[in-house]
């Protein structure tokens, strides 16, 4: 015959009770928390009181961030007008940058700057492969006031480099190097430099292009910047065409003309020229 269980004191039923309903109300909490009910007993039975397992259970619970591949950063360039020029100065100013065949290409407000190699050829021979050739590198400072375009196009006919001869007010050239015809002998010496200052001096010059450039594109950058220089020295757009048919244009004398504009003077002494001179 089995012993009948003695009957819990009303203290000890009411405190098991109690631990019971927490236990439920824990169990709860901590299951919408992200606890299971297995967790939650560990954590009983470790010592935690509700608020430590609830505040386990709600961190437990917290959904981790996706996962983000890393991206390089995108920087989106937005073309516009340089500080101080107009949209149209601004292509200008680029398509010159991009079009000068040389090196250290700036321009500025008031020059066109590069770097540029010359080469020259000269000798006592008929042949032109036994002839001397040298090249140096030359800097060229050409001023914006007064910058006119004389001739484009390629330098022999359809071949060769396409060229912009034009003209201003100031040409500045200084050699790169010290002495670049030092190592000649005194003759051919003389032949190269004379080439060369035949070639180079005064306020007219020849701007080779790059094979990417467009001769058109380069003839109206180099009109728009002058266009905008002399706005700024007159405060004028006029044209010289306009100038010209104004009333009140006073023509220049023939070599006065000739002396701003040495270009085609230049260009049609070349054409009568036909013969080879042994000295240039």
């Amino acid at each position: 015959m089995s012993t009948p269980t003695p009957p819990f004191s009303p203290i000890v039923t009411m405190y098991i009770r109690l631990t019971v309903f927490l236990t439920l109300i824990i169990l709860g909490q901590a299951a919408q928390a992200g606890c299971s009910p297995q967790t939650v007993e560990f954590y009983l039975e470790k010592g935690f009181n509700q608020t430590q397992i609830t505040r386990l259970c709600s961190t437990a619970s917290d959904t981790p961030p996706a996962y983000q591949p890393y991206q390089k950063p995108v920087v989106i360039y937005q073309q516009g007008q340089m500080s101080g020029h107009t949209a149209e100065q601004s292509r200008a100013i680029t398509e010159l940058r991009g079009s000068i065949d040389g090196r250290s290409v700036e321009v500025t407000d008031t020059h066109i700057n590069y770097i540029r190699r010359v080469c020259i050829r000269a000798g006592k021979s008929p042949e032109r492969d036994q002839r001397v050739r040298k090249c140096i590198d030359v800097a060229f400072s050409i001023a914006r006031d007064g910058l006119r375009v004389a001739q484009s196009g390629a330098t022999f006919l359809l071949f060769g480099q396409q060229i912009v001869e034009v003209s201003s007010n100031n040409i500045v050239r200084k050699h790169v190097t010290a002495d670049p015809w030092q190592k000649f002998s005194p003759d051919i010496r003389y032949l190269l430099q004379r080439k060369y200052q035949s070639r180079e001096k005064g306020n007219a010059t020849t701007i080779p292009l790059r094979k990417s450039a467009s001769t058109g594109q380069v003839v109206n950058a180099l009109r728009t910047i002058a266009a905008a220089t002399e706005f700024n020295k007159t405060g004028s757009h006029e044209s010289e065409v306009a100038k010209v048919l104004n009333d009140a244009y006073v023509p220049p004398t023939e070599e006065e003309y000739l002396a701003a504009n040495p270009l085609p003077q230049k260009v049609e002494k070349e054409k009568k020229k036909k013969w080879w001179n042994p000295f240039d």
